[in-house]
């Protein structure tokens, strides 16, 4: 049975995801915002702790450096458009020098046009970079043996897709997802194609953990707004996945007393 918890308990649900702590479970990204501007007032609004920086898309030598909207919140570097294991690697021990962190979010994509993941090379990387000491955040399918594979690697967070990058879908398949949820033990973040506040938090009372979202912010017409209406979402989902939703019945249940009824 769900343990009961009040509201004053659920300010106090932190997530725990290998050596860090973060009050939010929403994590937001720093690609396609209109405007530096935009993209610092919507990382305030979504009241996240932990923002993910594409590797590729860095230049220390760039006056107008993409950290800045990032402040002081805690960065996840990404290994975003790499193709190979050893892309991946390579960009992750230069993240290692750059950042002085662990902390890497492994992505490896099928091709520049096929942005959903590489699993044979994700699970080499995968596999390299744990006994390299890093703390892996690894973007995948929902396949549950490859999920599984990457738990007993030690992975400290498992991304499995909801939809392709940046398709605003939402899910391709829920079943998948609520299948990996009830097999896979380690932190579950849903990573890609989210579109809507709603399906975040559809993710979160299924039981996920976090939700990644950049795209479905980024290109809203009003990326501070929706930011916000996202963190809405996922700390509303989080409570109703601990409040426990009722059992779905075919037949209607009257929510009224019929004893007196004629």
């Amino acid at each position: 049975m769900t343990e009961l918890k009040s509201y004053q308990q659920l300010e106090e649900d932190d997530l725990h995801i290998g050596t860090s702590v973060y009050k939010s479970r929403l994590i937001v990204g720093t690609g396609k915002y209109p405007s530096e501007n935009i993209a610092k007032e919507s990382i305030i609004n979504s009241g996240s702790e932990l923002v993910t920086l594409a590797l590729k898309r860095y230049d220390r030598n760039d006056s107008n450096n993409i950290l800045r909207p990032i402040g002081t919140k805690k960065l996840l570097p990404n290994t975003a458009g790499v193709l190979t294991a050893d892309e991946a690697i390579r960009s992750s021990k230069i993240s290692q020098e750059l950042f002085q962190t662990n902390l890497i979010k492994l992505e490896i994509i099928s091709s520049s046009q096929n942005l959903d993941p590489n699993m044979e090379e994700t699970l080499i990387a995968a596999k390299k970079l744990v006994q390299d000491g890093f703390e892996v955040y690894v973007y995948c399918d929902r396949d549950v043996n490859h999920c599984l594979a990457l738990e007993d690697f030690g992975c400290v967070a498992i991304m499995p897709l909801g939809a392709s990058i940046g398709s605003g879908r939402g899910f391709d398949s829920i079943n998948e997802l609520e299948a990996l949820r009830k097999k896979i033990k380690q932190i579950l973040i849903v990573d890609a194609g989210l579109g809507a506040p709603s399906e975040a938090g559809l993710c979160m009372e299924m039981g996920f953990d976090a939700v990644l979202v950049n795209t479905a912010i980024a290109k809203a017409d009003n990326p501070p707004l929706m930011a916000e209406a996202f963190k809405h979402a996922v700390e509303s989902g989080r409570a109703a996945y601990f409040a426990g939703r009722i059992q779905r019945s075919e037949a209607g249940n009257p929510s009224s007393p019929t004893k007196f009824l004629s």
